[in-house]
């Protein structure tokens, strides 16, 4: 018979929590540590010494602390703690800073490309870095991409919603498998001091994605009203109707201000404007329709010139090739870039979940979306 793998969260509850060390070890750690550090400072090493046995004293009531305060917590000591002091509280920038990105392999497919005006002679200093040209347009394949990426996005979401995944293993028994559910519907909200995060309910059972292109945000719907996903056809007719509309705006000068750059910025600054747009009904109601989405998409109108130059790829990560920190929402949790040619990126806000949850699930997108293109 079909033999049915456990659901990804049956064993939960079988996981050890995290162990408080006991304090002279902790100590004599330290003590350890340092030697390679004093090199042959035999002064500096017997005052830490005598610092350290003294320090017991204090420590043992702070230890007493900690094992009361852990028994206060759901999962962890360190979760809360990690959480704020690792992330939420740190106010620089979060493009650069913390949000991590991911480039694709270009597919070999693709059709349509925008050209270069100008050729890179090979004693050009940057020829291996590459340029970046703003085509001022879209492109069929771009927008196919996308679609793919998102559908793809989709099935790994619904996976783990419904449990799917295999849990993860090692030797010494199972893996927490709870930051799987930390990805989708999941967005940083600047505060003043401390951000928060903010994924619920509603966020997670969302039906839409935000999409973002020359800096304008629009809300697509990718599943319709009864819960069936949307075919690719109709995602298509979507994306090409924002390109459609962004196009027609910038021809008039009636683009809306370039709000997504607040979010490259630092983060009290960005918490100050954060507040004035929430008082105001359609900057309110577009920063809820951002939270209630699932992941984000950027369309790019740049493109890189050699394809595969590191360019190609960090400026597309880090910002719109040429307008740095534009055409981005760096709260999102989850985010994929897409520019004019279809080189194709993730960009990730790191707080909620390590790296390797997402680079999991990118792995089975990069798979899914071009199985012939994988070596």
């Amino acid at each position: 018979h079909h033999h049915q793998q456990p659901h990804m969260l049956s064993e939960q509850d079988q996981l050890p929590r995290l162990p408080i060390p006991p304090l002279r070890q902790t100590i004599s750690k330290y003590l350890e540590s340092i030697v390679p550090v004093a090199n042959d400072d035999i002064a500096a090493l017997a005052e830490t010494n005598r610092r350290a046995s003294h320090f017991l004293r204090a420590a043992e009531r702070l230890q007493q602390r900690l094992i009361e305060y852990e028994k206060t917590q759901p999962y962890s000591w360190l979760e809360k703690w990690w959480f704020e002091l690792a992330y939420l509280s740190w106010r620089e920038s979060l493009c650069i800073n913390s949000n991590y990105w991911i480039a694709f392999a270009d597919d070999p497919n693709a059709y349509g490309l925008a050209v270069a005006p100008e050729q890179l002679q090979p004693g050009y200093p940057d020829i291996h870095e590459g340029k970046v040209w703003d085509s001022g347009e879209y492109s069929e394949f771009q927008v196919r991409r996308a679609v793919r990426f998102i559908q793809k996005t989709l099935d790994y979401k619904e996976l783990i919603r419904d449990g799917r995944l295999p849990i993860d293993r090692t030797r010494a028994g199972p893996l927490c498998m709870h930051q799987y559910h930390c990805m989708f519907g999941m967005t940083r909200i600047p505060r003043m001091g401390c951000d928060e995060l903010r994924q619920d309910e509603s966020t997670i059972a969302s039906r839409t994605i935000t999409v973002i292109a020359e800096d304008q945000i629009y809300s697509v719907d990718v599943y319709d009203s009864t819960g069936h996903r949307r075919p690719d056809g109709e995602l298509e007719v979507e994306l090409h109707a924002i390109i459609a509309d962004v196009t027609e705006r910038r021809a008039l000068g009636e683009l809306d201000p370039a709000v997504t750059v607040l979010t490259a910025g630092h983060r009290d600054r960005w918490s100050v404007a954060y507040e004035q747009l929430e008082k105001q009904p359609s900057n309110h109601a577009t920063l809820m329709a951002i939270q209630h989405s699932l992941f984000a998409v950027s369309l790019d109108t740049t493109f890189s010139d050699p394809p595969g130059s590191i360019n190609a790829h960090q400026r597309n990560m880090k910002c719109h090739g040429t307008q740095p920190g534009h055409n981005r929402w760096y709260d999102k949790c989850v985010s994929y870039v897409f520019d004019r040619n279809g080189t194709a990126g993730y960009l990730g806000e790191h707080s909620p979940c390590d790296a390797l949850i997402p680079a999991f699930m990118i792995e089975y997108v990069a798979k899914n979306v071009a199985p012939e293109n994988i070596g």
